[in-house]
């Protein structure tokens, strides 16, 4: 653990206005390098947060990192809240997501608003078939620490593989927190009579949160509230300001995981009504995939061309207040649930499980990525930066981009 890690722990509570400048300069760069999707943001958030600054030990980030796979929006999203309100509470979670979000959704509100084709052909810059390779190498290194720190036993390992074999096989949202679910029924039978024995006392205490239980539960109450309320609303009013919204918020509240998950239930929403086009859609989408950033900033994009400016803030508002909102309601009774004893025995399970979740993305990206020898020299290198020469992750997702484009002026990719 670097000296800024053993600082944070050893004064947990400077004022509030530094911890806010912490958080402004640490996710400042964040949101033009998030190449690769949630779980390649996933294991920059690990290797920044956890294993560089230690705001959050290896436990709790599971921990949020099962929590977020559970609940509905996207996750990545969801878990950058998490790590900011942690350490500066709501404010602080509040400018970690407007900070990770801004650079894609700002491009792809331009690109809506313009209805501009950015790749005309839908083409690939070849220098992201390097960040690719190092998105995949960077999962596996957060796949790897989480794994040395959860994995204990033959339970857990055998946990941590059906995570793996279920993400492989089944990759169907429903199934993320069905699995998560039953990873922690099984401990909390097989590991009932050490209850008194589990305690995750050591993990470092959320002592920054700054939301009550009352607060939490309001939230709560808001998220639902509005999905049952602009369901009404769309049903008994014909505003096609009304109708992109709920669109948008009923997408945001009924999606697991976030990413590629999306997209099905967005063109349904937005190209059967004839608000995008099949084109414009496809166009939007191949520039987003060239965009660091969670994919949800693809609402921009909709959001402009269907209706201007009101649109693309009625569709990205409505696309991430669901996850938002989650997020913030849970984190408070979360904080106090986990100190029960079954909740404890739960969480092994939960985590072993989350962890075989990451590990089953790193073989779906590598296959996915199909990158042949010169990529895998690529997420070789990128792996080996990261894991034993403590190279921070974004440095080598830039060396990865200039690497992939010289192995594409030299016909190697």
């Amino acid at each position: 653990m670097d000296d800024g890690a053993v600082e944070n722990q050893t004064q947990p509570n400077p004022p509030l206005a530094r911890r806010l400048a912490e958080v402004a300069w640490a996710f400042l760069p964040l949101g033009w390098i998030a190449f690769g999707g949630p779980q390649a943001h996933i294991a920059l958030l690990q290797e920044r947060f956890v294993a560089r600054r230690g705001w959050l030990d290896e436990q709790r980030f599971v921990e949020l990192l099962g929590l977020g796979q559970g609940l509905p929006g996207p996750t990545s999203t969801q878990m950058v809240v998490a790590v900011g309100t942690a350490r500066a509470g709501p404010l602080g979670g509040l400018l970690a997501f407007l900070l990770f979000l801004y650079p894609a959704a700002t491009i792809m509100a331009l690109a809506g608003l313009g209805v501009a084709t950015f790749l005309d052909d839908g083409a690939r810059p070849d220098w992201l078939d390097g960040v690719q390779s190092a998105t995949v190498a960077l999962v596996a290194v957060a796949a790897w620490r989480l794994g040395t720190a959860v994995i204990k036993t033959r339970l857990t390992m055998g946990l941590m593989l059906l995570g793996a074999v279920v993400t492989i096989l089944v990759q169907q949202p429903w199934a993320f927190p069905a699995t998560l679910a039953l990873g922690g029924f099984v401990t909390a039978v097989a590991l009932r009579a050490q209850r008194h024995d589990t305690d995750n006392s050591a993990s470092v205490p959320l002592d920054n949160l700054g939301i009550s239980r009352a607060a939490g539960a309001l939230l709560l109450l808001l998220f639902f509230g509005l999905l049952g309320g602009l369901i009404v609303a769309r049903l008994a009013l014909d505003q096609t300001w009304l109708q992109l919204l709920e669109s948008f918020y009923r997408t945001g509240s009924l999606i697991f995981g976030g990413g590629q998950v999306v997209l099905p239930m967005l063109s349904a929403e937005v190209v059967e009504p004839g608000w995008v086009t099949e084109q414009q859609f496809l166009d939007g989408l191949a520039l987003m995939l060239a965009l660091p950033g969670p994919l949800f900033s693809f609402s921009a994009y909709l959001g402009a061309v269907a209706g201007g400016v009101p649109g693309l803030l009625l569709a990205f508002v409505g696309l991430f207040l669901p996850g938002v909102l989650i997020i913030y309601g849970v984190l408070p009774f979360w904080e106090q649930l986990r100190r029960y004893p079954w909740v404890r025995i739960a969480l092994v399970g939960v985590n072993a499980t989350a962890i075989g979740l990451v590990v089953g993305v790193v073989f779906l990206l590598w296959q996915r990525a199909d990158p042949g020898a010169a990529g895998a020299v690529i997420a070789l290198l990128s792996f080996g930066s990261v894991m034993f020469f403590r190279v921070p992750a974004p440095l080598v997702i830039v060396g990865a981009g200039v690497v992939g484009w010289l192995f594409s002026l030299a016909e190697l990719l």
